[in-house]
C-alpha cells in the first residue's frame, strides 16, 4: 500500500515538471501563465516563443507522463496503482505546487502515459486530430472530435471496461480544467490579442487583404 502511495505520489511530481513555463522563462523571460491564451502548455509556448521550443516542451510533457507509467509499472501493485498514477499526473500538470497551483490541461502528460497502454489508439486518435484540425479551425473542437475517437479505437484495440472508464476519466478531467481555465484564460487572451478558431481565420485573411 505504502509503495503504491509513493507511486501515485511521484507521478504528482513527474506531472507537475513546469517545462512551458521553464522554457518560456528561459528563452524569454516571461511567464507563460500571462502571455499568449494563459495555458501552462505547449501550444501557448509555440504561440509566445515559437514552434521549436513548443514542440520541445511538447515532447518533455508527453515523456513525464511515460516516464510516470514506467515507474507504476515497475513499482506499483496492481492495475488501480496504475490508474490513479496516471490521474496524479494529469492533476500535477493541472496543479503544480511549484506555479501557485495554475498549470495546464495535461493533454501531451496524458497521451504520453496512454501511449504505453494503448499505443494504437492514441497514435490513431492523433491522425484523427490532425485531420479534423485540417478541417476545423478551432483546436478545441479538433480535439472533441480525436478524444470522441479514442475510446472508441481503444475498444477496437481490445480494451476493456474498466480502461474504457479510465480513459473517458481522463478526458472528463481535461474537460473540467479547460472550464476552470476559462475565466483566466479569458482575461488574458483579451490582453494579448489571442484569436481562436474562425476568428482567427477571419483575421489572418484580413491581414493578407490589408497587405494586398
Amino acid at each position: 500500500m505504502w509503495t503504491d502511495l509513493l507511486v501515485i505520489a511521484a507521478g504528482y511530481l513527474l506531472g507537475s515538471i513546469p517545462f512551458a513555463y521553464l522554457v518560456t522563462r528561459a528563452l524569454t523571460g516571461k511567464d507563460i501563465r500571462y502571455e499568449g491564451e494563459g495555458n501552462v502548455g505547449s501550444r501557448n509556448v509555440m504561440y509566445v516563443v515559437g514552434r521549436g521550443p513548443g514542440f520541445l516542451v511538447l515532447f518533455l510533457d508527453a515523456a513525464k507522463g511515460a516516464a510516470a507509467y514506467w515507474v507504476a509499472r515497475r513499482f506499483g501493485s496492481s492495475d488501480m496503482a496504475l490508474y490513479l498514477t496516471g490521474f496524479a499526473v494529469m492533476f500535477g500538470h493541472g496543479f503544480p505546487v511549484w506555479l501557485g497551483w495554475r498549470g495546464g490541461k495535461g493533454l501531451a502528460a496524458a497521451a504520453g502515459f496512454l501511449l504505453q497502454m494503448w499505443p494504437y489508439s492514441v497514435l490513431g486518435a492523433g491522425a484523427v486530430f490532425l485531420v479534423a484540425r485540417f478541417f476545423i479551425p478551432d483546436f478545441n473542437l479538433a480535439f472533441t472530435v480525436a478524444g470522441v475517437a479514442l475510446p472508441i479505437l481503444t475498444f477496437l484495440e481490445g480494451n476493456n471496461l474498466q480502461g474504457l472508464l479510465f480513459i473517458v476519466l481522463f478526458l472528463g478531467i481535461a474537460g473540467l480544467k479547460k472550464v476552470i481555465d476559462l475565466p483566466h484564460e479569458r482575461a488574458i487572451r483579451a490582453k494579448s490579442g489571442w484569436i481562436e478558431g474562425l476568428d482567427h481565420v477571419r483575421e489572418r485573411r484580413n491581414q493578407h487583404a490589408r497587405r494586398g
